[in-house]
């Protein structure tokens, strides 16, 4: 008990501190020669910038908006974001978490940490407006009913805006649970939250028409709604929320921090010196195939194809491998879902390879939450005898030991079990839809009878194999210098924060090494352009 109410204290305490104490969260970790103002810049407007309490975001929106003083000529506000995302559970103690009073003092740390370059609080998510939050509370019930009247898509719009998924998304992450309950009372508390948020987002947004937002993902209500509005008052809005890439314009028709890969077949097809390029993609994917660490996982600790001792069983050969999602992780991060979470999916998957008496694997995630282990024993509960195989297993060897098919929602793993010469199954507009090689559903129905044809191959392995080649290249390697250059500065910037334990030489080093870059600079100006469009620099 001693320990607990120290515990406390301490969390208490730490909310009355003058910076966060996250290392690098301070206003003189940003040099002094770094967007050095010009009084006549062209170009005036407000720069919103999402408050995020990690010293990652915190110090990347710092720099882009102090280097966008050259450039423009205007004010910066914070826009705090944090409301239901201040706790994970229900009841009183979380829902003190929650509270305006909390979040305001949660946030002054943050806010100061900035200085001089932050002109106040564009909005808080959390902020108390009694009167028009009582009238949010009454409309939110009959939303909730509209919710649970409708299909398991859970679509619900509010004032133009779509947040069914944003809502379906903060339930899984921060109930939490692995199931969405349309009927659970902390459903009309998140619609509620998402009624307050459009209010402040329209207001503001609307009144005062900054020229640029700066948001790190899309997801969850926090973030999603905030991005949706800011798009709806034709806001131009840049994501940060992929490693993949520095950097996503965002517009109505793709509102998702993750890569839109649409276009990469077709944009291969235009290259030339394609086999030199299919050349680089291979040497990069054989090294990651053999343990190693590519420039696309560059950011793991380990190599999930590392030398291990785990055995393949028998039955693989022939049989159908499904590769588990994360159930608590947002599953929105790409349109085109056909179900709302992965609970769902993987209990429809299971149901119908069994009545189709088709033989299959259950495959856990490598780096699910703890939380999931609870859901793994309520699957293994309402579905004894199935097979399971050890997380540690790489795919090369389900390959070897002769599986048939992968199953996934929108797993990367498709590209990798294509180019070993293995055909999957998706259903969702996956980064790999484009391709051949994974058969994607778009409806229950199409997911349901591809999952009963899993032997089908949809082209021969060749072609299987050379088209994840043209993903990989297009996905990790499409680029010029300077582009690169950023993004693997961007990658090893996010490794010093969030890799092993932190320290101020190496979080700084990195940042000093990515904002250094002239294409940094190059990035940052381009943000003020109205003309420029949706692709990545």
């Amino acid at each position: 008990m001693r320990d607990q109410i120290l515990g406390a204290l301490r969390k208490l305490g730490s909310l009355f501190t003058r910076f966060p104490k996250d290392v690098g969260v301070r206003p003189d970790s940003f040099p002094p020669s770094l967007g050095a103002r010009d009084t006549e810049a062209p170009v005036v407007g407000t720069v919103v910038v999402q408050g995020v309490p990690d010293k990652f975001y915190f110090l990347l929106f710092g720099a882009i908006r102090q280097q966008l003083r050259k450039y423009l000529n205007g004010p910066a506000e914070l826009l705090v974001v944090r409301s239901v995302s201040g706790a994970v559970g229900t009841g009183c103690r979380a829902e003190l978490k929650r509270s305006s009073v909390i979040a305001w003092l949660w946030s002054a740390p943050w806010a100061r940490a900035y200085g001089s370059m932050m002109r106040g609080m564009a909005y808080r998510s959390a902020a108390s407006h009694p009167w028009a939050d009582l009238q949010d509370w009454f409309k939110s019930k009959a939303l909730w009913e509209t919710l649970q009247k409708g299909d398991e898509n859970f679509s619900l719009h509010i004032d133009g805006i779509e947040v069914g998924d944003l809502v379906v998304d903060s339930y899984l992450r921060f109930r939490p649970a692995p199931v969405f309950d349309v009927e659970d009372p902390f459903v009309r508390r998140l619609v509620w939250q998402a009624l307050r948020d459009i209010r402040q987002a329209k207001k503001y947004f609307g009144t005062a028409k900054p020229r640029l937002y700066l948001t790190s993902y899309t997801t969850y209500i926090e973030h999603g709604i905030s991005t949706r509005v800011a798009l709806q008052h034709d806001v131009p809005v840049w994501s940060f929320g992929s490693l993949g890439r520095f950097g996503k314009r965002l517009d109505a028709r793709d509102a998702y921090h993750t890569p839109n890969c649409s276009q990469y077949r077709s944009d291969f097809e235009q290259l030339a010196g394609q086999d030199e390029r299919l050349g680089e993609a291979r040497v990069q994917l054989e090294r990651r195939l053999a343990g190693g660490i590519d420039i696309a996982t560059s950011y793991m600790r380990n190599s999930a194809y590392a030398a291990t001792d785990c055995l393949v069983p028998e039955g693989v050969n022939g049989a159908v491998v499904i590769f588990l999602h994360d159930f608590y992780d947002s599953p929105h991060v790409y349109p085109g879902l056909v179900f709302c979470d992965f609970w769902r999916w993987i209990c429809f998957t299971i149901e119908v390879l069994q009545k189709s008496g088709i033989t299959f694997y259950l495959k856990p995630h490598p780096n699910q939450i703890a939380l999931s282990d609870e859901a793994l024993a309520k699957l293994r509960e309402k579905f004894p005898g199935l097979n399971w195989l050890p997380s540690g297993i790489t795919n090369r060897q389900l390959s070897e030991a002769g599986m048939v098919c992968g199953v996934t929602v929108y797993g990367t793993v498709a590209h990798e079990l294509a180019y070993l010469g293995v055909p999957s199954i998706g259903c969702a507009q996956h980064p790999h839809h484009a391709f051949d090689f994974c058969r994607t559903a778009t409806t229950v129905e199409e997911y349901r009878a591809l999952l009963q044809s899993p032997c089908m191959l949809p082209v021969s392995k060749p072609e299987m194999q050379r088209q994840a080649l043209v993903f990989y290249y297009m996905h990790n390697l499409y680029g010029d210098s300077e582009a690169m250059a950023l993004r693997r500065a961007f990658l090893e910037f996010w490794r010093a924060c969030n890799v092993g334990e932190a320290t101020e030489e190496g979080v700084l080093s990195g940042f000093r090494d990515l904002i250094g870059l002239p294409a940094f600079e190059r990035f940052v100006a381009i943000l003020v352009k109205s003309d420029v469009g949706t692709k990545v620099v």
